[in-house]
C-alpha cells in the first residue's frame, strides 16, 4: 500500500510511514510527529469525503477541520495489534463524516423559514439605514428593472408590484399582493401570481450585487427538509457562487419560473412535458435575465 497501486498510480495513503509516525508520537508525544500524522491522513480524508458526497452537506474545509480535530484526540489510542493504521484512520474519518452530516441534518430540521421573507435579498433597518440609502435602492430598482412582457396591462401590473414592494418595505406577503392585483388589473388568479414571481425575481436580481454583497455559500445538502430542497437538483449545473445566487433569487418563489422565464408572455406555461428540458441556458436566464428584456419603467 505504501509503494504504488496496481495500476501504477500514486497511492493516497502510506500505511507504513503513518504507523511509524504514530508509534513515534505515542513514544515521544512531539508536535512534529502529530503534524505529520495529520498531513498523511488528509488525502485519505479527501478521498472519503468525495466518495460519500459529504461536501453536499458541509464544505470540504469544514469536514476536514472536524476530522483533524477527531484525529488529534484519537491517534494516541491506536493499537497496531488490533489492525492497520489504514483501517484505524479510515474508521475515524468515516465516523467524523457521519457525525458532521447528522448534525447538519438536525440543524436543518430545526430550521424554520421566515415565510415569504426576502431577508436574503433586501436587508434594511429603519434605525440604522438612512432614508437616502433606501431611496437609492428604490431608484436603482426603477432604473434597472427589466421585463419581457408585451401586454401593456401586465407591464402596468409589474410596475404596480414594484411600487407596492417599495412602499411596504417588502413586508406584504405573496398572496396579499397577488390578490390585490387581480382586482386592480382584471387578471386571473394564476396569472397574478406569475407576474408577482417574475417581478420579485427581477427586483432581487437587480439588487443582488448591491445589497448584502458578501453572502455565505449555500451548501445544497443543507436545503433538504426546507422549501428550497427542489433547487438542489440543479446544483451540478452551477458553480458554488452561482448556486448561492440561484437559491437567493428563487427563495419562496414558484419552481415554475424555470419554465416561465424562457417566455414570460405565455400564461400558465407550467408543464414540463410541454417545455424544453431545463438546462444551463435556462438557469442563466434566472441568474442574469433575458438578453432581449427592456426597461420596465420608461
Amino acid at each position: 500500500m505504501s509503494t504504488s497501486n496496481g495500476d501504477g498510480s500514486r497511492p493516497h495513503f502510506d500505511n507504513v510511514r503513518l504507523q511509524a509516525c504514530i508509534a513515534r508520537f505515542q513514544a515521544q508525544g512531539d508536535r512534529a510527529s502529530l503534524a505529520e500524522i495529520i498531513e498523511l491522513s488528509q488525502r485519505r480524508a479527501q478521498t472519503l469525503i468525495r466518495y460519500y458526497g459529504s461536501a453536499h452537506y458541509c464544505t470540504e474545509s469544514e469536514l476536514l477541520s472536524d476530522i483533524n480535530f477527531k484525529l488529534l484526540r484519537a491517534v494516541g489510542k491506536f493499537d497496531p495489534q488490533k489492525g492497520s493504521a489504514f483501517c484505524y484512520i479510515s474508521k475515524i474519518i468515516d465516523s467524523s463524516l457521519r457525525t458532521s452530516v447528522t448534525n447538519t441534518r438536525k440543524r436543518t430540521a430545526r430550521f424554520c423559514e421566515f415565510d415569504e421573507s426576502i431577508a436574503d435579498t433586501l436587508h434594511t433597518n429603519g434605525e440604522s439605514e438612512s432614508r437616502d440609502q433606501i431611496e437609492d435602492l428604490i431608484h436603482r430598482i426603477k432604473n434597472e428593472a427589466k421585463t419581457m412582457l408585451i401586454d401593456e396591462r401586465e407591464i402596468e401590473a409589474q410596475r404596480w408590484f414594484v411600487d407596492s414592494f417599495c412602499e411596504s418595505g417588502f413586508a406584504h406577503r405573496r398572496h396579499q399582493c397577488s390578490d390585490a392585483c387581480i382586482g386592480a388589473f382584471n387578471l386571473t388568479h394564476s396569472r397574478s401570481r406569475e407576474l408577482f414571481d417574475l417581478t420579485m425575481l427581477e427586483v432581487r436580481r437587480t439588487l443582488y450585487d448591491h445589497v448584502k454583497p458578501r453572502r455565505e455559500q449555500i451548501i445544497p445538502g443543507r436545503l433538504y427538509g426546507t422549501r428550497c430542497a427542489w433547487m438542489t437538483g440543479f446544483s451540478e449545473l452551477l458553480s458554488p457562487a452561482e448556486f448561492t445566487k440561484f437559491v437567493v433569487l428563487l427563495k419562496n418563489l414558484a419552481p415554475y419560473l424555470l419554465l416561465l422565464v424562457v417566455d414570460p408572455t405565455k400564461a400558465n406555461n407550467h408543464r414540463r412535458d410541454r417545455n424544453p428540458t431545463i438546462g444551463r441556458q435556462t438557469l442563466e436566464l434566472i441568474l442574469s435575465g433575458h438578453p432581449d428584456a427592456v426597461r420596465l419603467f420608461p
